[in-house]
Order: structure tokens, then sequence, then C-alpha cells
């Protein structure tokens, strides 16, 4: 009967790592589709806040000084918030999506801002 569960945690551990492996291997195509985008993204120190930019091709497309979907002209305080909501933005345009940001996906994301 220990043999039958010897197997048995045998198969379900070798199910686990092979599952994990397909999803590792999945999410390390899109990122490599992603990269196929003609969109790249650069990320601004701009004195005591952050900008980013988007680039289409090595022009311009999207300079982006303040947060998006906010009253107001409130800065990114961290290069790491100008970085997700880059990314967001990058990820709306390779899938062909409207550019805009909302005030939900500024919390979904932690992004510091003041409430006005």
């Amino acid at each position: 009967m220990k043999k039958i569960y010897s197997y048995f945690l045998v198969f379900c551990v070798i199910s686990i790592a092979t599952i994990l492996f397909i999803y590792v291997q999945s999410n390390n195509n899109e990122t490599i589709e992603n990269n196929n985008s003609p969109y790249t993204l650069h990320v601004i120190d701009n004195d005591s806040a952050w900008i980013y930019e988007i680039y289409n091709n090595d022009s311009l497309f999207i300079r982006q000084e303040y947060i998006p979907a906010l009253k107001g002209k409130q800065s990114f305080k961290t290069k790491e918030d100008a970085e997700k909501i880059g990314n967001l933005m990058l990820k709306k345009l390779s899938k062909n999506a409207f550019p805009v940001i909302s005030k939900k996906e500024l919390i979904d994301n932690n992004i510091n801002f003041e409430k006005i």
C-alpha cells in the first residue's frame, strides 16, 4: 500500500512540475511576441518627478509627464509608477486597444497619487 502512495506522490510532483514548466514557457512566449512590437518605453527622471515616453519605430508617440485620469497635474513620484503605467499602455497599444488609462487602473496598479 505504501508503494501506491509513493507512486501517486511521484506522479503528482511530476504533473505539477510539467504544468509549471508549460505556464512559464507560455509567459516567455508572450514576452517574446511583445518584443516584436514597434513600440518601446523610456522612463525619464525629471528633477523630482518621472516621465514616460513611448516611441513608435524611433519616433516619439506618447510623452506622459503627469499621471493620466486625474484632475490637476500630478507627476509620477517613482520610477516604478511611471514604468507600470507605461507598460500598461504598451500592452494596450500592442493589442490595438484604445490607449487610455482609467483611475481604476491606477488604483489596481498601486500608483501613488493625491486624491482630490
